[in-house]
């Protein structure tokens, strides 16, 4: 494995993480949970999030059966 090679794996990982961390603050989640989620899992993590209940219109709902 080149070097470059390495570095180019490294920069789309931390592209995923970044991406993921968005998805997640949009979803009400933490951004540290999005940003492991996307690094981890590159692709398949970013539209997993996608695929994420958002958690504030949970929690807005829970708040209205109390």
């Amino acid at each position: 494995m080149t070097t470059s090679f390495l570095f180019f794996s490294l920069a789309v990982a931390v592209g995923f993480g970044a991406l993921g961390s968005f998805i997640a603050s949009k979803k009400g989640r933490t951004e540290r949970f999005g940003f492991i989620i996307g690094f981890l899992f590159g692709f398949f993590g970013a539209i997993g999030l996608l695929l994420m209940r958002d958690q504030s219109k949970n929690d807005q709902s829970q708040d209205r059966l109390k």
